[in-house]
C-alpha cells in the first residue's frame, strides 16, 4: 500500500510538471496548420481578383474598384480577412488584409504596359492588420513589391 501511494504521487508531480509544458507545444502545432490554411485562401483569393481583373479590363478596357464586379463570390468582409480594391492610372491593387493580429496580409497588383498586363503578389513580411504597400512598375516595366512586403509565387 505504501509502495503504491507513493508511486501515485511521483505520477501526480509528473504530471504537474510535464502537461503545463506539453500542452502550450500541441495547442501551437494544431494552430499553425489552421494559420497558414487561413493565409493560404487569403492568398489564392488575390491571385483570382488578379487575374479577374485582367479579364474584366480586356472586356471593359478600365479596372474595376468592386470586388462583386469580379464575380468570384468572395465575400468583402470575412472573420479573418477584408478583401478591397484600388485603382490606379493604368494599375489596380487588390488587397486582402487580415482583421487578425495573427495572420499576414496580401496585395496583388495588375499592371498595363503598353497593351499587355503584369502581375504581382506581394505578402506583408510582419502580421497584423496592416494594409500592404502598394506594389511598383518601374519605367523599364519591372514590377516589384512595395515596403515592408516580400513577393509571393503566384
Amino acid at each position: 500500500m505504501i509502495y503504491s501511494s507513493r508511486n501515485q504521487q511521483i505520477k501526480i508531480a509528473i504530471a504537474t510538471l510535464i502537461l503545463p509544458v506539453l500542452f502550450p507545444t500541441v495547442a501551437h502545432a494544431q494552430l499553425s496548420p489552421t494559420l497558414k490554411t487561413q493565409e493560404s485562401a487569403a492568398k489564392q483569393y488575390v491571385v483570382e481578383m488578379n487575374k479577374a481583373q485582367q479579364d474584366y479590363y480586356r472586356n471593359n478596357t478600365g479596372f474595376t474598384s468592386s470586388v462583386s464586379n469580379l464575380a468570384l463570390g468572395i465575400k468583402a468582409d470575412t472573420a479573418n480577412y477584408k478583401y478591397s480594391i484600388d485603382t490606379a492610372n493604368k494599375a489596380v491593387f487588390n488587397y486582402a488584409v487580415s482583421n487578425q493580429s495573427n495572420l499576414k496580409s496580401f496585395v496583388g497588383g495588375v499592371f498595363l504596359a503598353g497593351n499587355k498586363t503584369q502581375t504581382i503578389l506581394c505578402l506583408n513580411v510582419a502580421s497584423g492588420k496592416i494594409k500592404p504597400a502598394k506594389p511598383t512598375m518601374d519605367t523599364k516595366g519591372v514590377v516589384a513589391c512595395g515596403a515592408n512586403t516580400a513577393k509571393v509565387a503566384q
